[in-house]
């Protein structure tokens, strides 16, 4: 279930600058992590974290965009409901069932806020998320502040509403903005290739900017930067998509 462990981390880091930080949220201020390049002003990623939470995987892969060139920020988007009771999956979905979707996608557009405002960086603001992340950024892109540029890695753009996640992302593909990259592998059961392939025909009704890519043989959570993992090909390549599409948005 997408990405509970750091493996291969990325090793280093001169050159950039790292610290904790507050951003203002929906109703409250939301900690994150907040790394740069050392020198000079950089466009910005938001990085929006799957359910596991702002863990080791994550502040890995804000470094690496922080060596791309990018002011990264991490947002710890579970900081309401706090840490999970225990470190299991039964653990990590019962705290995402409190997720109030409402309030993080107001403290989405708090984080995108307060990137734009950085002395630090330029104006422009890219969204990369990982599963609920993944859903999330396909929801910020259709609201305001649009971001420059959204990527997903394995979003779910439908999924049956709830009370507390009342919004639909397939639902709000005419109201899409932000040029959008999605990334599914497809074994991907869980999100459904039918799923990717009724949002590509909505957002192809809505004329909307957007480029999917979906893997052969890849599942859920198949990012990596480990060399020994059968995912690592199409790994690789999805993070050169990456880095390459946000340096032409953002």
């Amino acid at each position: 279930m997408c990405h509970e462990h750091l493996t291969a981390p990325v090793r280093g880091g001169a050159g950039i600058v790292e610290e904790q930080v507050e951003v203002p949220g929906a109703d409250r201020a939301i900690p994150a992590y907040f790394v740069r390049p050392e020198d000079g002003t950089a466009p910005n990623v938001l990085v929006i974290h799957d359910v596991w939470g702002a863990n080791d995987f994550y502040h890995d892969v804000a470094r690496r965009l922080a060596g791309e060139g990018f002011a990264t920020l991490l947002p710890d988007f579970f900081a309401r409901e706090g840490p999970p009771a225990t470190q299991t999956r039964e653990a990590i979905m019962e705290r995402r069932v409190r997720l109030d979707q409402t309030k993080s996608v107001a403290d989405v557009a708090g984080a995108i806020g307060w990137l734009r405002d950085q002395p630090t960086t330029t104006e422009k603001v890219g969204t990369v998320g990982f599963c609920m992340g993944g859903t999330w950024v396909f929801l910020a892109a259709a609201r305001e502040p649009v971001p420059n540029a959204s990527v997903a890695f394995y979003g779910f753009p439908a999924r049956e509403p709830t009370p507390l996640a009342p919004f639909h992302p397939i639902d709000e593909a005419d109201q899409m903005r932000s040029p959008l990259l999605g990334l599914w592998g497809d074994q991907d059961h869980g999100v459904g290739m039918d799923n990717v392939e009724r949002y590509r025909a909505a957002l192809e009704r809505a004329g909307a900017p957007y480029d999917f890519v979906i893997y052969p043989g890849a599942g859920h959570g198949f990012l990596t930067f480990d060399p020994a993992a059968t995912s690592y090909d199409a790994a690789q390549d999805a993070w050169a998509k990456t880095v390459a599409f946000l340096r032409t948005n953002v």
